[in-house]
Parts: structure tokens; sequence; C-alpha cells
């Protein structure tokens, strides 16, 4: 019985996940990542609006300027200090205040015993002839004086009376002292009044007296105060007369007192401070600053006093609606960069680690910025200048653009700052930035802080003169800010190894130094496998060539070239370029054990790299300058013996291949097929440009078909411009020579 052929059995492919837990897992890894990115950038966005709102509305004005329009207080019950009046009520107390005197009694006092003396002497005189001649004329002495102080003095309890009295007459004069001619300065004689101490005194026990008491011309008038005091202690007011007489003019002529500047001008100076500020009230609407009025320090003041008015009486709901504002502006640009960094950074947006560092970078520079824009120096452009210039060196000028309009935006939002500001920090930065492209000399950053100050300075003219400011004050800022500009590049020129090591960055100078023939690895290369060292300088040449036929990173090519292959030092003969003399190493090795030498070897240069401290980008292109390519020759001779020994089954082709990964970058899948072509190409024992083009074009179609680009984003157009860059290298390198007779010897 016949049933006819079998229907062949189709079988439907089944998508089965290799291990579901292992998915699941990595899908809770990557939502992880995510939601610590968004948690990231909200703290950052909290970060700034906390900067920009600060402790209320910013203060927009700065001495010198030219407002544009009338300033009228905004809140009532304003007060304003009114500095004339405050400055006339503190002199006017200041000099209420008395001068200070020292009192010297010393010779009022000799004086007064001279008097004594006088009475002693007349008590005992039998008449006034019978006293010394010197005595009765030093003194003026008359008979009727005579007659009246012996009259005074004819009992010992008379004489004893009189001493008293003249003791208690002495006592007013001795407290209270006597001027010089000279004693009070210049300033001082339309002084009303005097602080009298004596100098074993302590400062708070001066007594105030008129000055008229101890001017000389009042103190000799017999009708005058003083005289009026000394007569009154006597009994009888004709012997006070008498005894006045006597020694009126005495007085006048013994100053006493003598003027202390320092305890004055201390005593003035406290006076002064103990007079409170006068304030004029305002009313809302009343002008304080007319329209193109140059803002002085008095206006300043008055504008910063309504200023502080204004922020104390903000209700706790304004509060909160102009930080709810300032949140919502600080979303909406972090959005914008956001946006921005999704289609256009797709390398940024899903490393946590750029993330965090990017919103780090512009919390510390509005925080900066907001310290350094207490001072009038417009140093605020600094922190801007160097985050931008630091960004185009770690990415790219367009994505530090796009940061740098963020934060100038938000710095002007924070200072309160016009449009002229934002233009002259907008668009000198973007001067410097643009002119960033890549960094392979130290004078490189210099001129680009010199573009900086440049833009910085013909734009702060512009706006200056638009604005109609003050010349004076538009130079004063424009060389303020060139100058900033300027020092923004010195400073990241010297800052520039920190920043390659924060954001993992690697620039033209690092690359050139790296490349110095005296480099120990290059040192070490040459010395143990001289043949690599040789291979490596030729596949950088046509890398290098290639990478600038489609714009990449050529110097990073070439000088990734250069250590490509160092791994080979530990194990130089088991590869062909370094073997002399016909002989083969893996003669007699199984051909799995020298996949695995030679695949070893980027293990090998990777560990290498890493103890010399070379660069992530370097040894990124040491680790997938293969991929995982095939072994291809070893896999061929396992595949032959495999079937010469008659075993079954198929030889695994993944054990042949290198564990990779694949090309991640641009520059990584240059390489390998620089690498790949420059090794094939000295196995032609003829290197006609044909057979040069269709080597290249079959080593690259092998590695398009084996998906070897597909994690590099490199296009079709791409991949066919370098392949034609390496045709021309190779056909410059293998060109025909001409071929010159042989010397014939005689």
């Amino acid at each position: 019985m016949s049933f006819g052929k079998r229907r062949p059995k189709y079988l439907r492919a089944i998508l089965r996940p290799s291990n579901p837990i292992a998915i699941q897992h990595e899908r809770q890894a990557r939502q992880r990542n995510r939601w610590a990115r968004l948690g990231v950038v909200a703290i950052a966005i909290l970060a700034t609006a906390a900067l920009i709102h600060g402790g209320g509305p910013p203060f927009p004005y700065r001495l010198h300027q030219r407002p544009e329009r009338q300033i009228r207080v905004s809140v009532d019950g304003f007060l304003r200090k009114d500095s004339t009046r405050t400055t006339y009520q503190r002199q006017k107390t200041a000099d209420e205040v008395a001068p200070s005197m020292i009192n010297k009694p010393e010779r009022m006092q000799d004086l007064a015993a001279r008097l004594d003396d006088l009475i002693n002497a007349v008590a005992k005189a039998e008449s006034l002839d019978s006293l010394p001649v010197t005595l009765r004329e030093s003194w003026g002495l008359t008979s009727p004086i005579f007659d009246d102080l012996k009259t005074a003095t004819d009992t010992p309890e008379r004489r004893e009376d009189l001493s008293r009295q003249i003791t208690q007459a002495f006592q007013p004069i001795l407290r209270d002292g006597v001027l010089g001619p000279d004693t009070l300065p210049p300033a001082e004689s339309t002084s009303l009044s005097l602080s009298v101490r004596d100098l074993d005194q302590p400062e708070n026990q001066a007594h105030n007296i008129t000055r008229e008491r101890a001017v000389p011309e009042r103190i000799s008038k017999p009708e005058g105060p003083v005289a009026a005091e000394f007569i009154a202690p006597f009994v009888s007011p004709r012997l006070g007369q008498v005894v006045f007489g006597l020694v009126g003019e005495k007085l006048a002529r013994t100053p006493t007192l003598s003027f202390d500047p320092i305890l004055t001008s201390r005593r003035r100076e406290i006076a002064r401070n103990s007079v409170k500020d006068v304030y004029e009230p305002f009313v809302k609407g009343d002008l304080m600053v007319d329209q193109d009025q140059e803002l002085g320090q008095q206006e300043l003041l008055l504008l910063r006093q309504e200023h502080d008015r204004a922020t104390e009486l903000q209700t706790v709901g304004a509060r909160l609606r102009r930080l709810a504002s300032v949140i919502v502006l600080a979303i909406a640009l972090y959005a914008l960069i956001g946006y921005y960094v999704g289609r256009n950074e797709p390398e940024i947006a899903v490393d946590f680690g750029r993330i965090a560092a990017i919103c780090g970078l512009c919390c510390l520079t509005l925080g900066l910025v907001r310290l350094l824009a207490l001072q009038p120096w417009d140093a605020e452009l600094v922190p801007i200048a160097i985050t931008a210039m630091v960004l185009a060196v770690a990415y790219n000028p367009q994505f530090a653009l796009m940061v740098t309009f963020a934060l100038c935006l938000m710095t002007t939002l924070a200072l309160g700052a016009d449009i002229g500001q934002f233009v002259v920090m907008m668009g000198g930065t973007a001067a410097g930035v643009l002119t960033l492209n890549e960094v392979r000399t130290r004078t490189k950053l210099i001129k680009v802080g010199a573009t900086a100050a440049l833009g910085y300075f013909l734009l702060t003219i512009a706006t200056g003169l638009f604005q109609n400011q003050p010349l004076a004050l538009v130079a004063e800022d424009s060389l303020w800010r060139a100058g900033w500009g300027l020092l923004s590049g010195f400073f990241l020129g010297g800052s520039l190894p920190f920043v390659e090591t924060s954001f993992g960055i690697v620039t033209g100078i690092s690359l050139l130094e790296l490349g110095d023939v005296t480099h120990p690895l290059l040192q070490e290369l040459v010395r143990r496998a001289p043949g690599t060292h040789n291979h490596s300088i030729t596949v950088g040449a046509i890398a290098q060539s290639a990478a600038e036929r489609i714009g990449a990173n050529a110097l990073l090519v070439r000088i990734g070239a250069y250590f490509h292959d160092i791994g080979k030092m530990l194990k130089p003969h088991y590869f062909v370029e370094n073997q002399v003399g016909g002989t083969n190493r893996h003669a007699n090795l199984a051909p799995a054990m020298s996949t695995l030498i030679i695949i070893g070897h980027v293990k090998d240069g990777v560990d290498l790299g890493r103890q010399h401290h070379l660069p992530e980008p370097i040894i990124d292109l040491i680790e997938q300058h293969h991929g995982t390519t095939l072994v291809e020759y070893f896999y061929r001779e396992a595949t032959k013996r495999h079937q010469q020994n008659g075993l079954g089954g198929e030889v695994q082709e993944g054990s042949f291949r290198y564990p990779g990964p694949k090309p991640q970058t641009k520059e990584a899948a240059i390489l390998m097929v620089a690498d790949a072509v420059e090794s094939a190409s000295r196995t032609l024992s003829e290197p006609t440009p044909a057979r040069i083009e269709g080597l290249v074009t079959d080593m690259i179609d092998k590695r398009l078909h084996d998906g070897q680009f597909d994690e590099c984003s490199l296009t079709l157009r791409e991949i066919g411009e370098i392949r034609e860059s390496l045709i021309k290298s190779l056909i410059a390198i293998y060109h025909a020579r001409v071929k010159y007779p042989e010397q014939r010897t005689a």
C-alpha cells in the first residue's frame, strides 16, 4: 500500500526567552535606572528653583544705572531715611557736648596759701609801713585795705574765722578752674559750656560749667558771678570785696584748665551715634527716581530700602505663587535640555552618571553666580563661561550652547537682570564655545577665552549705548566683562586635566601626549614586538584618513591604533608579524588553543592599558577593535581536523569568536576595518589596485553581514566612504616603484 510522498513538516518559528528571570531582572534594572535619572533631574529642578527664587524678588538696580522709566514707591508706609536731617541732628547733638577740660588746681592752691600768709603778716604787723615793701607792692596794699584786714584779724578768733572764710571763698574757683588765653582751640571758641574734672578723677565724675565762669575777663570783674560766689562766704560783704580786690586779677592770671581732645572726640562720637536715623514717610505712588536719572549712592540706598520693605510685606501666598512659577520655569528649561539630549545625545540620556554630573554642574554654576553677583564686578560671567567651555570640551559645542542658553536665562531670572545682560552673557559665551572644536594645544583655550572676551566687550558696549547708559559705566562694564572672559580661558586651561578626569573624556592634548614615541607602552612594544608596532603605525595612518573622511575623531583613532595591539607583546611570537625564520608556534597546538592565545591579546591589552592609566576611550578601542569577529583560519583548521578524524557534529563557531563587545562608536568600527585590511593586505603576493579594492570590499562586507556595525551608528554611506579611503591609502602604501638597474662591481 502506497501512501505517496510524505509532506515535509515545517517548524514554526517560536520566540522563546532564553531566561525569563534574567530578562525580568534586566527590565527592573532599566526601570530603576530610569527612576534614578528622573530623581536626579527632579532634585536639580528643586535646587535650581531655590537658587533662582532666593530670598524673594531680586534687586535689579545698580550704581550709575539710568532707569528707562520712572520708579515710584510700590508699598504704603515706606520710610525713607533722610540723610540730611540725620546728619544735622547728629552734628547738633555732638556740638552740644561740652569740651572736656582737665583741672590742675595746684597754682590756685598756692595763691590761696600766699593770701593766707599775707593775712598772717597783717595780723602781726603794727602798721602798713612795718610790712616788707615787696609784700606791699606785690599785693597792692593801701592804708584802707590794711586797716580793714587789721580789724578782721585783731583777735585769734577773728583771724581763724577769716582764714576759714577765705578757704570757702576759693572752693568754687578751685573746683571749676580758670581758662588760659589759648587753652581752647579756635574750633571750640564758641562753646557755651565746659566739662571739667580733676586729673585724678574718672571721666564719669566730670561736671559742667558755663564757659563764662572760667574766662579770665569775667573772673576779674567785681560784679561777675565768680566775684559774687567768692564774696558770699564772708560775714562782712565789705571785707569780702576787699579780699577779692586783692586776688581778683591774680585769679584771672592763674589758669588751671587744659583741653582734652581725645576725650572730647570720644564723647561726641558717642553722642553722635546715639542719635537714631531720621526717616521721612513715603506714600505709595510717590516718585523716587525720575526717568533717565543716574542712580547715585543715595538713590540706590533708597531703592534698596523700598525693595526690602516690599519683600517683607509679601504674603505667604505671594511667596508660594512666585516659587511655583519659578519651579515651572525650571521644569520647562530642564525639559528643553532633556528633549535635546533625547534626540541628539542618546549616550547622555541613558547614562545616570553623566546626567548627575551635568545637573550638579548646572546647580553649582547657579550657586556661584548668586555668590559672585553680590559684588559689583560682573564676575557672574565666569562660572557660566567655564561651564559652557567644559561642556563643549566634554561633549560638543551644540550641547554646550543649549545648556548655556538655559543657564543664561536662569541667571537673568535669578539676578533680575534685563534683556541686555542676557544678550551679553549668551552672545559672548556662544562666541567662545563656537570656536572650541578640538583642543590640541594649550593656547587653544586661551584663544577661546579671548574670543569670549571680545564678544562680551562688544556686546556690552552695544547694549549699553542702546539702553542710553552713561559712557563711563559702559566702558567700565565692558572692560570688566572682557577681563572675566579672558580669565575663564586661562582658568579652564589650567584645570583641563581635572575636567578630563571628572567627565571621563580625552582631549587632543592628552592624545598627542599619549602618541609620543617615548610612552613606556610604545617603547616596550617596539622592543618586544617590532612587527606589531609597525603594523600599528600603519593602521593608525590609514584609519586616521578614513575617520577624517566621515568627520569622526581622527586623532583618537590614530592614537588608539598605536595601542590597539599592545596585548600582543606578552606573547609576541604567536603572531605572524613577529615571527622570524619561518618558525610557527601554532604548528604543534590545537586550533582551539591557538584561538585562545590569539583572542587573549585583547584582554591582555585592556589590562595593560588600565595598569598604565590609559584613558577609557583608548581602552574601549582596544577592547572593541575585533568586536565578535570569527578567527577564521583556526576555525577552518578545526573544522578540517574534525572532518578528518571522522567526528560527528559540528565545530562550535562561538568558541572561535572574539568576546567583544562589538564596536560601540564610529572610531572603533573604523579601527576594526583598518586593522583587518592592513593585516590582510600583507598576504597579497601582488598588491595591485584591483586586488586591494577587492580585498577591502570583501573584508568590509564580511563584517557588515556579520553584524559588527550594528551598534556603532555607522550609515551605509559612511561605510562606503571608509571603503574608498582605505583603498586609496593602501594603494598609496603599495604603489609601484621604479626598478633601478643593479649596481655592477668592478
